[in-house]
């Protein structure tokens, strides 16, 4: 196996590279230089220092049973109940609003009634007489009669 860069060891070991090169200077980990300049560091060695905890393996998608060309009854079941589910959604969201387009008619027309009370009310109240007795008041006596008297 080929030698990694410094970079590539600490992809590999899932640490930082500034955690590599610190080991490396602390020597906890083994690593040369080549040519360049450059660390170099045996796979080996790497695992040694930092060991596979088997997280990569995690953090690597899996196939899918469509991808490996399998399709299994529960993935079926699963897609039915999907399909059955996103209906039932369509109908709830069909009912939702003809109930709302239901209940906007029915303020308007309330709204409406109130409007022609109000109106009939106003009405009824400007026809009403005040019905109460008038207290005998003395005529208004016309100017000449004022004069003469």
């Amino acid at each position: 196996m080929t030698k990694l860069s410094a970079n590539k060891a600490a992809k590999e070991a899932g640490i930082a590279k500034k955690t590599l090169l610190e080991a490396i200077s602390s020597g906890r980990l083994s690593a040369s230089k080549n040519e360049k300049g450059h660390w170099e560091i045996e796979p080996a060695e790497l695992f040694r220092a930092y060991p596979k905890t088997g997280f990569e393996e995690l953090q690597k998608p899996q196939p899918t049973p469509q991808e490996n060309g399998q399709k299994t009854s529960e993935t079926s079941a699963l897609e039915i109940e999907v399909k059955m589910l996103r209906e039932q959604i369509e109908r709830m969201d069909e009912e939702r609003d003809r109930e709302r387009s239901q209940l906007t008619d029915q303020i308007e027309a309330l709204k409406d009634q109130a409007a022609r009370q109000s109106a009939d009310h106003r009405q009824a109240l400007a026809a009403l007489t005040d019905q109460r007795e008038r207290a005998a008041e003395p005529p208004k006596r016309g100017l000449w009669a004022r004069l003469m008297g």
